[in-house]
């Protein structure tokens, strides 16, 4: 467990961080509420690997040997 402390920055509330190795600058983190609203959970926030662009396969014939003439 960490604890972590909450500090004013502007008209902003902050949290400050321990500095043990556990974070580091620029990683992206997500703050998720309790259901009883008393706490939260912090878990590193990762990269979807399904977003974004598909990569393009071309797709091989099923059945080399059929002519796509005989096919109605």
């Amino acid at each position: 467990m960490i604890e972590v402390k909450t500090v004013s920055r502007g008209n902003s509330l902050a949290l400050s961080l321990p500095k043990n190795g556990h974070f580091k600058k620029g990683q992206r983190w997500l703050l998720i509420p309790s259901s009883d609203g008393e706490s939260y959970t912090l878990i590193p926030r990762l990269e979807n690997p399904y977003a974004g662009p598909k990569p393009k396969q071309s797709m091989s014939e099923e059945w080399p040997d059929v002519d796509r003439n005989e096919v109605e």
